[in-house]
This record gives C-alpha cells, structure tokens and sequence, in this order.
C-alpha cells in the first residue's frame, strides 16, 4: 500500500555517524600515507644513485690501479708470511747434535730424513771406550727432545774403540724458523 503521509527517515544513531567519518578519515589517511612514503622513498633511492655516481666520478684511474696494486702486494706479504712460518731450517741439526755429542764420541755418518712426526736422524758413530759409549746413551737418553731412541750395531772397531750406531726422531719445533 502506498502511504500518503510522509513519514521522517529514522536519524541513525550519533555513535555510528562518529564512527562512520572517522573510517573515511582513517581510509584517507592510509591511501595518503601510501604515496607520501613512496615518493619520499624515491627520493632517497635517487639520492643514493646521485651519490654512488659522485663516489664513482671521484675515483681516478690511478687511484683503482693504486688500489688494486695495493690489494697484490697485500695478498703477496701473506703469502710470504705463511712460506715463512711453515720454513724449517734444516741446518739447525747440527748444533743441536753438537750439544748432545760426548767429547770421546766421534759421529761418522749421518742419515736424515722427514717423517710425519719429525726428522728421522741416523748416525753411525765410534767412541773411545765402552764408558765413553754408556755416557753418550745417558745424554742421548736424558734429552726430553728426542723421542723413539734406538741403539744397534755395538762391535769393537777395527782402529780400536766401539762403533756403534743409533737412530732418533727430532720434532719439527726444532727446526721452526725464528
């Protein structure tokens, strides 16, 4: 049925009218915020290339030689000093088979040669006397140096004397480049 008498639309509440414009502001916000941040954000990008381009103009070619020279003779010292500490100096041996050698003991021959645990040393040698010899094993003996001491081939010698012969390994500390 059609009415004739205009009725008043019923008013929504004041509560939901707040809340109404209050979302079209938070809406109006949040699309505003999008493209402040991205335009600030592309400034700043632009900023960044604008400097990475004026870094780069600075630059001179000898400055990029100079740095990659600089970055060679850099990786070249570390180099050496690894060449350096891993050097041993053979050479070392024999003073420190001289401290260990008794006065009336004469070392003959010599054999030498690296192992995994240091230097296997073999000498062939001849002492004056059976004393002379039982001194020169209580040297080799007393050395907390030495390891894996082995004494073989004791016979009286054809000139007079005992010849005899031992074998030791030497640690690698020994020979350490200092």
């Amino acid at each position: 049925m059609v009415e004739i008498i205009p009725k008043a639309n019923p008013k929504m509440p004041m509560w939901q009218e707040v809340l109404f414009y209050l979302s079209i502001l938070a809406a109006v916000v949040a699309i505003g915020g999008y493209f402040g941040l991205n335009h600030f954000n592309k400034e700043v990008l632009q900023e960044s290339a604008d400097l990475s381009q004026q870094i780069s103009d600075a630059k001179t070619p000898e400055e990029s030689t100079l740095k990659s020279e600089i970055f060679e003779k850099a990786k070249k010292i570390n180099d050496f000093s690894t060449v350096i500490n891993n050097h041993q100096i053979t050479s070392k041996l024999f003073p420190f088979l001289g401290k260990l050698c008794h006065p009336k003991v004469q070392f003959l021959s010599l054999n030498f040669s690296k192992t995994e645990k240091g230097y296997s040393v073999e000498i062939t040698a001849q002492a004056e006397s059976y004393k002379a010899l039982h001194q020169q094993i209580l040297i080799l003996m007393g050395n907390k140096t030495i390891e894996n001491l082995e004494i073989s081939g004791i016979s009286m010698a054809r000139e007079g004397g005992i010849s005899f012969n031992f074998s030791l390994v030497v640690p690698l500390e020994i020979f350490k480049f200092e």
